[in-house]
């Protein structure tokens, strides 16, 4: 096959790209991050990406730096992204066109690595490149050109800048740190592609995402590339990568997340017996966060992940109505400010559960039916109203039909008991007010009683919708919550705490069966 047909290939399939113009051979998890980058969504828009922000977590010498600057070379050659030319006039200004891709990273120097990972690459000297030459830089050479990109200067004098030849599109890849301005410094620019080295590093990476990468690539519909190892505990990347995961229900729709093991490099960058040798002594969770990719849940993890992950279950509906006999309780967590303000509905009712002495004992258990959030600044009237249309909505007494429910709020604060007075004013008997504050003995007894119930599984919730931000909540608390969302998790507690003085309704099971309880 000539040249230009081996380059239309390439195009869309990124082992053959690899091995046919850089001399790769790509290994198995490097090969599913290329599938994913290349898929499309539909075929009037073919050139739009499936997927635009595409999170890799990744074990330590698992090749993901290598891939990730195979992926850029990639489109940066094609454009990617950038729709395609239909006549020779439109091919000569799509040649002409600007290709901006951007590279971050937490320090100048970790950007520096996916520098030299392509320059290595297009010089031919890398290590993966076995037969120690660079296939695109030598037919370019050897067709007349002078080589496939220059880097011999910096931009601004500071930043490492490639830049490729004119006849291969003139794309550009920038080099950029996020310390000290949080990348501020890429403001205004377009950018057709961008990736971020060691994003599980960066403290400030849900703020970056949000507030610098995601509008620079608005213009342009750029994919997005968050790759790291992950660090231990619920970090900003790892609950970026949870928004991409496939196995989440609420996984958004434009977003992909994968695993890379080091195990993947075995055979390619690694040494079968020097990687059993290393990893003999290692113990299990090392390897499952350090050469599998998984978040391993951190010391200061308030809740335990098993437990929480537990608590929310497939089956059960995002919503459910009163039911005739059973008992509800809504905890409240109000918030005048821009936090978040969380209604939580819970069917509490008895199952019998064995004691210490092995004896059945009725035990109160909680069915989550209805969730509530209010985001922004709000007013007293409009949290009033929710927080009482919720109430009425569980609370309900007319001829052949009755259910009951109790309000309980955390009224922690002025604007708390403010909240109270005037709820107090429309449910007939009043609400409960639980307070967080006073001492830090009571926050942790409320915070407690919490753990226990997810524990000992006296508590569920639906796997769905508003549900599944407050299952987030739940891993990402710990103690020292001054800088965390924890709104849900305060809501959460209040409801448990109102339940276990709240008489439960006429529903018992001698299991936890969802079956059972009409579920």
């Amino acid at each position: 096959m000539s040249f230009q047909e081996d380059l239309s290939r390439a195009r869309w399939d990124g082992q053959f790209f690899a091995k046919r113009f850089l001399g790769v051979d790509l290994h198995p998890g490097q090969i599913r991050l290329f599938d994913i980058y290349l898929a499309r969504q539909n075929t009037s828009t073919w050139w739009v990406a499936a997927f635009l922000t595409i999170c890799l977590s990744a074990g330590n010498r698992a090749g993901k730096t290598m891939i990730m600057a195979i992926v850029v070379i990639h489109a940066c050659l094609f454009k990617m992204g950038q729709r395609p030319p239909a006549t020779e006039a439109e091919a000569d200004q799509w040649q002409r066109a600007p290709y901006h891709w951007y590279h971050f990273a937490i320090q100048q120097e970790v950007a520096d690595l996916l520098f030299n990972e392509v320059t290595n690459l297009l010089q031919g000297i890398h290590v993966a490149q076995k037969e120690g030459y660079c296939p695109l830089a030598r037919e370019i050479t050897e067709n007349g050109g002078a080589t496939v990109a220059t880097w011999d200067k910096k931009e601004f004098g500071e930043y490492q800048l490639i830049v490729f030849e004119a006849i291969l599109g003139g794309a550009q890849i920038h080099f950029r740190t996020t310390a000290g301005g949080k990348g501020r410094g890429a403001l205004g620019r377009d950018m057709h592609g961008i990736s971020f080295d060691e994003a599980g590093l960066e403290a400030n990476l849900t703020w970056i995402m949000d507030n610098v990468i995601h509008l620079r690539r608005l213009g342009t519909g750029g994919q997005v590339f968050l790759f790291s190892t992950p660090e231990e505990g619920l970090t900003d990347f790892a609950d970026l990568w949870f928004r991409g995961d496939p196995d989440q229900p609420d996984r958004r729709p434009r977003w992909m997340s994968m695993r890379m093991s080091t195990r993947d490099n075995i055979g390619f960058g690694l040494d079968s017996e020097m990687f059993e040798a290393l990893t003999a002594d290692m113990g299990e969770d090392h390897i499952k966060q350090n050469i599998d990719g998984y978040f391993i849940q951190g010391r200061t993890a308030y809740f335990n992940y098993q437990s929480v992950d537990a608590a929310f279950v497939d089956e059960l509906p995002m919503l459910q109505a009163a039911k005739n006999g059973h008992n509800y309780v809504q905890g409240v967590d109000p918030a005048l400010t821009l936090d978040s303000l969380w209604s939580i509905v819970g069917d509490v009712f008895m199952v019998d559960v064995k004691d210490q002495n092995g004896v059945m004992q009725p035990t109160p258990h909680i069915l989550g039916v209805a969730v509530q959030r209010l985001r922004g600044k709000k007013t007293t009237p409009a949290i009033v109203e929710l927080a009482q249309s919720v109430h009425f909505s569980y609370d309900r007494q007319r001829p052949g039909f009755r259910s009951y429910c109790s309000t309980a709020i955390d009224a922690t604060g002025f604007g708390g008991h403010m909240f109270r007075d005037e709820l107090n004013e429309g449910i007939p008997g009043g609400v409960r007010a639980i307070e967080f504050g006073g001492t830090t003995g009571r926050k942790r007894k409320l915070l407690g009683d919490l753990r226990t119930w997810l524990d000992t599984g006296r508590l569920r919730m639906p796997r769905q919708g508003f549900w599944l931000e407050v299952r987030r909540q739940l891993l990402g608390y710990k103690l020292d919550d001054k800088k965390i969302e924890q709104d849900a998790v305060m809501a959460l507690a209040v409801l448990v705490a109102e339940a276990r003085r709240s008489p439960a309704g006429d529903v018992g099971s001698a299991d936890f069966d969802l079956t059972a309880v009409g579920y």
